[in-house]
């Protein structure tokens, strides 16, 4: 499905500007200093490239969401899917009329103004894909998002049961030795759960960190190789904004399930540990040694940085990988000799939405 609207994306993208001709030419493309003249890059292999990032990350996202399929995300919500085509499609229209509107105030002749107008018949086709696109990333991490966090709250919930029969253990039974040692046995078993729902957790955000992994690196290509002479500086900020947008997104998204999941899941299992404390009467050291132990290592799990290790798996430390891969680049490219010439658009004095007033022609 990804490869039919990838390839449907490229026949309309370009099936617009072949459409569109001269009357994008100017408008779209970009000229940038070269070794020894310069170059002129044309917009649709510009925005081929954006299109080319999105596809891929799409299947990067398919990949690493095992326990969801795109189809069965489609039959089991056609109606969102319906309502979504449709948002864009009013969206994508409105934005094209308006252009439309805009060039034919301006004086443009009739001529202009209809092939503008079919061509963005054909242009809005193209978005609708790439939308389409975007809109697969996010229905497949959210469904698989919550999926984990369905596994996640089912050994949460047997985490707490665990932990409230070493309680009731100790609250209906006698204090001896063996009463703490049957409750510190069933403690135990929480503990190996807690490693459990540690694991469905790391999986639940392992497909948010290899998405974010995947946009650094998008940016790196971006913006760091040849390919940024290709953008203008408002696309190259749009990049950066949609690079570190989802970072920001997946901290809140952890941190909202820190303090309502996690941190609550922790602390109630610490209150039940905390009431099954073997009195030291019985001088059983090794089991007092072992609560103690078992005390600490929740106490020190429930603080935000445990949390922070408990999700990073794999898929974080791809991501931390690409963001140092990152951030060396940069300095290199900061100290690098190279041309800074930033990109322009060609002859901006014969836009007539370039924001500059029109010169006035000497009068004899």
């Amino acid at each position: 499905m990804v490869a039919v609207a990838y390839a449907a994306a490229l026949v309309f993208l370009f099936g617009a500007y072949r459409h569109a001709g001269p009357l994008w030419l100017i408008k779209h493309s970009i000229i940038t200093s070269g070794t020894d003249k310069r170059n002129c890059w044309r917009g649709e292999w510009g925005e081929m490239i954006i299109v080319t990032f999105a596809a891929i990350s799409a299947l990067v996202v398919i990949f690493f969401t095992n326990n969801v399929t795109l189809v069965g995300l489609l039959r089991e919500q056609p109606l969102g899917v319906i309502a979504f085509l449709l948002f864009v499609s009013i969206f994508i229209w409105l934005h094209s009329a308006n252009v439309v509107a805009t060039a034919l105030k301006q004086g443009r002749r009739l001529r202009y103004v209809r092939r503008l107008r079919k061509t963005y018949v054909i242009y809005n086709f193209y978005s609708l894909c790439l939308f389409g696109m975007g809109a697969i990333i996010v229905m497949m991490l959210a469904a698989q998002f919550q999926y984990d966090g369905r596994l996640f709250a089912g050994e949460a919930n047997g985490i707490a049961q665990t932990f409230q029969e070493a309680r009731r253990i100790v609250a209906d039974g006698a204090p001896t030795d063996t009463t703490y040692a049957q409750a510190i046995a069933q403690a135990e078993g929480g503990f190996s759960r807690i490693a459990l729902a540690g694991k469905a957790l790391q999986n639940q955000f392992n497909p948010l960190f290899v998405f974010a992994g995947t946009l650094i690196v998008i940016n790196i290509a971006i913006n760091l190789t040849k390919m940024k002479g290709m953008f203008t500086g408002g696309a190259v900020s749009m990049t950066a904004l949609f690079t570190y947008g989802p970072l920001v997104i997946i901290g809140l998204i952890g941190l909202l399930v820190y303090l309502n999941v996690y941190e609550v899941m922790l602390a109630a299992a610490l209150a039940d540990l905390q009431t099954i404390t073997p009195p030291a009467t019985l001088g059983d050291w090794e089991m007092s040694k072992r609560h103690a132990e078992m005390v600490v290592e929740l106490s020190n799990a429930r603080n935000i940085f445990g949390f922070a290790q408990t999700i990073a798996g794999e898929g974080g430390g791809f991501a931390i990988l690409a963001w140092g891969v990152q951030t060396a680049l940069e300095k290199i490219s900061e100290n690098s000799d190279d041309d800074k010439t930033p990109p322009r658009m060609p002859h901006a004095k014969f836009r007539p939405d370039d924001g500059r007033a029109p010169r006035r022609l000497a009068t004899a």
